[in-house]
């Protein structure tokens, strides 16, 4: 084993000890993919925890993002957290901690806002058992579909399929006018994360569907998807979503987790439709507090906004031009 995979374990195996599960946007191959993507990546082993630290901008100007940490979230590793932030001379500090929503309290008392959440602050994490106790779980509707899916033929396999997720997470895209990963940030995830690959459903060998599921620390993580938005009667999708979690259970996951959903039933929102998708598939409906910020110097904050607010300026007026 080389000493770039000795880091790589030892990090991983540390926040294990520290929680379960432990986070996956905070394992060392998260923190690769960031790195690929233009962060740079600082590791702290703390006094009471871990924190992978994702650094923008030079100082004195420097912010620092914690996705889904410190490890653990107790005050005790914030407030290390806390320390370091200023000892470094950062201009601003975000958390996004794996905790409930009862941690604000705590983060107000270290100075902590709250901020605009990053990650899917609302998800649903469904226990992995037999098929049987995971079908009793679902609505009757999804318990159908899978079913009626498999009848009819549709096939999903495992493997490392990037032209082809990323030919799928497009159709979707471009029928919600959202913006989904390339084809290099498919590849570097598969690469980096210490388990991570793609599903993809068929039927008479068409591609109809694709996935990409990664599992860290005992959970498995339903990151991505998209569909061609053909066939749909054969219902790919769910049948995409029930191989995956008997993948990850067969794998040793506990649990699977889907990802983000809207925080209320609303049929007047956006992500309705995907509300009534995920939840169809059971599930421990999970909040998490949300992002925080730590203003550790105002003047040095704004300044270092001002790059990224004229980037805003620029792209609204090219998509204004571009119309």
């Amino acid at each position: 084993m080389n000493a770039a995979r000795q880091h790589q374990v030892a990090w991983d195996a540390g926040l294990a000890d520290l929680v379960q599960p432990p986070p996956l946007l905070q394992s060392w191959g998260h923190g690769e993919v960031q790195a690929k993507e233009g962060w740079r990546v600082k590791r702290l082993n703390l006094p009471q925890g871990h924190a992978s630290v994702l650094l923008q901008g030079r100082w004195p100007f420097a912010r620092a993002y914690v996705p889904r940490g410190p490890v653990p979230t107790s005050e005790a590793a914030l407030g290390a957290l806390v320390t370091w932030a200023r000892n470094s001379g950062l201009a601003r500090l975000r958390v996004e901690p794996e905790a409930p929503k009862e941690l604000g309290p705590v983060l107000r008392r270290l100075d902590f806002q709250p901020s605009q959440a990053i990650q899917p602050k609302h998800t649903l994490i469904v226990p992995l058992a037999s098929d049987e106790i995971m079908l009793a779980a679902m609505k009757p509707k999804h318990r159908y579909n899978i079913r009626l899916a498999l009848k009819r033929g549709v096939c999903v396999e495992e493997g490392e399929e990037v032209e082809e997720l990323h030919r799928q997470s497009q159709a979707t895209a471009v029928r919600q006018g959202i913006t989904l990963l390339s084809t290099a940030q498919y590849r570097a995830r598969l690469a980096q994360l210490a388990w991570c690959r793609t599903y993809v459903a068929r039927h008479q060998g068409r591609p109809l569907a694709a996935i990409l599921v990664a599992h860290f620390g005992g959970r498995a993580y339903y990151l991505f998807g998209g569909s061609s938005g053909e066939q749909r009667e054969l219902q790919a999708t769910y049948a995409l979503q029930w191989a995956a979690m008997r993948a990850a259970r067969v794998a040793g996951c506990r649990d699977y987790d889907l990802w983000g959903i809207p925080p209320e039933p609303d049929p007047g929102h956006p992500w309705f439709g995907l509300w009534q998708f995920k939840t169809g598939f059971g599930g421990r409906p999970t909040e998490y507090c949300g992002a925080w910020d730590l203003e550790l110097s105002r003047w040095r904050t704004r300044v270092a906004g001002i790059p990224g607010q004229l980037a805003g300026r620029a792209r609204r007026i090219f998509t204004r031009q571009a119309l």
